[in-house]
């Protein structure tokens, strides 16, 4: 992570805490960098000093007044005008660490063969809040090539149950 987005993206937690709009803020970021995901040419044209910058700010008061808290609009419109806008993704990240510490949430990184249903995301938080003790966030992902089961990253450990390992550890006992 950049030194712009440790220093943005606190800066923007701490004045969200003051402003108690946390969820707000934490909600709003998830949907900027989703709408930058899947728009990368939208994030381009707000990056690009060869456009005028009245127009990138626009294009943002356009899109995002009204529909997201004051604080995320002028956050992206400040990170525009100082050139910033490629560092958003390290200050949404560094704001959702600091949240996730304010909460105490520990992020799990799920890798599965499929895509989990909503019963088993739960079935697999709660059992991870009983084992840790702390609230869990999980990040899923699909890996189809895992045949079967799950890969969960937390707390820097491995618990590694997918059916392409058991499938190497035979083969590896058999050779």
């Amino acid at each position: 992570m950049s030194a712009i987005g440790n220093e943005y993206g606190n800066a923007l937690f701490m004045l969200a805490k003051e402003d108690g709009m946390l969820d707000e803020v934490a909600s709003a970021l998830i949907e900027c960098e989703k709408l930058f995901k899947e728009n990368p040419e939208y994030s381009d044209f707000l990056g690009t000093p060869s456009i005028p910058l009245e127009e990138r700010l626009g294009a943002v008061r356009a899109a995002f007044d009204g529909k997201l808290p004051d604080c995320v609009t002028d956050f992206t419109c400040l990170l525009i005008e100082r050139g910033y806008m490629r560092f958003f993704p390290d200050c949404a990240e560094e704001f959702e660490l600091q949240y996730n510490r304010e909460f105490d949430i520990t992020v799990a990184d799920v890798v599965s063969a499929k895509k989990l249903s909503v019963a088993e995301r739960q079935a697999l938080r709660d059992k991870l809040q009983d084992k840790t003790g702390k609230r869990i966030k999980l990040r899923c992902t699909v890996d189809p090539s895992l045949v079967g089961g799950m890969i969960v990253r937390i707390e820097g450990r491995l618990l590694d149950g997918s059916i392409r390992t058991r499938i190497n550890e035979i083969q590896q006992a058999i050779d």
